[in-house]
């Protein structure tokens, strides 16, 4: 029984003298200035295989937290727990797409208006995906390419002349993200 009391002593003693550390400010930075994130200062990175398809890692909060979301222009569908291509059948059934709807975190088959994969309907016309031309005006006056945004995932004419010079990284937990379906930090 002494044994007993002094073993519980001894374990309630270590735990109240321990200190518990929280996230906080860091060192270099002052209170009421907003804090800098880690993930802020790294760029993603598509290493083979370390992902599932069309996901990137992505920069965590940690020195050394690296996160598998979904690359720019890619919806994370839960059912099917992949990312999949916006405007594009993926996971839906034939003669449907993925879309994210206004103010939702989760997105949706709906019926293509087009009927065919890469047909997307645009004031009131069907036209292709990724294609220069219409409805857009050629890029050396101001348009580009017929695409997604891959902030807003609105349908627009894109500035630049094909897909890869369209790509820029959306910031921390985007919508439509992986991220922002489950478990997103929120931004600072």
């Amino acid at each position: 029984m002494e044994n007993t009391l002094l073993l519980i002593s001894s374990l309630l003693t270590i735990c109240l003298t321990q200190e518990i550390a929280f996230p906080g400010i860091e060192e270099n930075e002052k209170p009421g200035e907003e804090p800098h994130r880690l993930s802020d200062k790294r760029t993603p990175l598509m290493i083979p295989g370390a992902c599932p398809p069309n996901q990137l890692l992505f920069p965590g909060d940690q020195q050394h937290d690296w996160i598998c979301d979904c690359g720019p222009g890619f919806l994370y569908y839960p059912p099917k727990d992949g990312c999949f291509m916006a405007y594009m059948q993926g996971p839906c059934n034939t003669r449907e797409y993925l879309v994210l709807p206004k103010n939702e975190v989760i997105p949706e088959c709906i019926r293509n208006p087009c009927r065919k994969d890469g047909l997307v309907r645009y004031n009131g016309k069907c036209y292709e995906l990724g294609k220069s031309g219409e409805p857009c005006p050629p890029a050396n006056e101001g348009g580009g390419v017929f695409g997604v945004n891959t902030t807003t995932f609105d349908l627009e004419c894109l500035e630049g002349e094909d897909r890869l010079s369209l790509i820029n990284f959306p910031p921390n937990c985007p919508k439509g993200s992986r991220r922002s379906a489950s478990r997103c930090r929120p931004e600072y």
